[in-house]
């Protein structure tokens, strides 16, 4: 146990068989924060590290007020190239572009204790554990005063930063109204573009939308969603493996949805949710490309939801990661998913500052210089290769 102050103590976790010890500790605490539970549970970072870990260091750093747990920063430590300019020894908060979210785990502290929590956090990487040039803490909800209280903590000690924009994250919370209501309150495009295309694929034989939780079927539901993702637009995806073990583990804990949309008793769409705490995780929706001209995608979406509102009486949908055009149609409200780096005052920590913060933004400014590194990096990958 490494002492930080009076109040909070700081334990590290490096081990993956200590962190399999943590479990009932992880999700006591996470189960007091309302959003993204799915994301940040003890289970999926399991499936992560499962996958991903590789040559990474495990760095999870628990706060302790006496005896009890009251926060959890969720590291890895990265020695890896930084940006393409320098070896780095780096902290970063576990996960990659499948997590939706990346974020710190402190229950339902109130505003003064999670930043008491998190400066001990960052007094500790500065007084006790030295050994890192930069943090990035990559993802992190705008929701969430979490992100806010970091960077007055980096300014307050001195560290440079820079903050930088992630992603977009539409979504719409406040629904207390029925699934009939919710269509209503489309745009008239919206809800007569629905109507139409359901009434044209009718008219080419029985439409049937269907809803499927069952665990035990869960490789006949994974079968069917691929079967249309083939017929899609779709790349195959990456990370098979992972996003199947997954789905697996949200199926275990019955809070995965399956939606599907059959012709004729053909899957032509589907569409697929995690539920936790009334909310609504939206993954991704595919179809048959060759009924593209009936908007299967629209009509699933719209069956789909209005089961979520009636039937598991969710209170907000969020659509995860990304911009798609599509999104704001079905949930106008719209936050960020952004990034900080944090850098230390040695010596790697300040030349990795000064390039960052004052070198990169005039060459991403430079049309000219930007070109030539690009070019440059493409030469130097390409006589990289074998």
């Amino acid at each position: 146990m490494q002492k930080h102050n009076q109040r909070y103590r700081i334990r590290i976790v490096k081990d993956l068989d200590e962190f399999q010890k943590l479990e009932t500790t992880w999700d006591g605490l996470l189960i007091n924060q309302k959003y993204h539970i799915p994301f940040l549970c003890f289970d999926w970072f399991k499936v992560w590290l499962k996958h991903f870990m590789k040559d990474n260091k495990l760095f999870i750093l628990l706060v302790y007020d006496e005896n009890r747990v009251v926060g959890i920063a969720p590291f890895i430590i990265r020695h890896e190239k930084f940006k393409g300019i320098i070896h780095t020894k780096k902290i970063e908060l576990i996960g990659n572009f499948h997590s939706h979210v990346r974020n710190f785990i402190l229950g339902n502290l109130s505003s003064d204790a999670k930043k008491t929590n998190l400066e001990s956090i960052f007094d500790f990487l500065q007084s006790e554990y030295k050994d890192w040039d930069v943090i990035e803490l990559d993802s992190m909800p705008e929701e969430d005063e979490n992100f806010e209280i970091i960077k007055g903590i980096a300014a307050k000690r001195g560290l440079k930063q820079r903050e930088y924009f992630c992603f977009g994250d539409w979504y719409l919370d406040g629904i207390n109204y029925s699934g009939d209501e919710y269509m209503k309150r489309r745009s008239k495009n919206t809800r007569s573009g629905v109507g139409k295309k359901r009434r044209r694929m009718e008219r080419l034989g029985h439409l049937e939308f269907q809803v499927r939780t069952e665990k035990e079927k869960l490789d006949y539901y994974l079968s069917l969603y691929q079967e249309v993702r083939g017929k899609s637009w779709k790349h195959p995806e990456m990370d098979k493996a992972f996003l199947n073990d997954s789905r697996r583990m949200a199926a275990e804990k019955q809070c995965l949805k399956f939606g599907f949309l059959f012709l004729n008793n053909s899957p032509i769409a589907s569409l697929f949710s995690i539920i936790s705490n009334n909310i609504a995780y939206l993954m991704e929706v595919v179809y048959d490309k060759q009924s593209e001209e009936f908007s299967p995608g629209e009509i699933i979406y719209a069956e789909f939801i209005k089961y979520l509102i009636d039937v598991d009486g969710i209170t907000e949908i969020d659509q995860l990661r990304g911009d798609e055009l599509y999104k704001k149609s079905w949930t106008p409200q719209r936050r960020e998913r952004k990034g900080i780096l944090v850098f230390n005052r040695n010596l790697k920590g300040r030349l990795l500052s000064f390039l960052i913060t004052k070198m990169l933004p005039i060459v991403e400014k430079n049309e000219y210089i930007l070109s030539v590194k690009n070019k440059l990096s493409g030469y130097l990958r390409k006589s990289s290769q074998p």
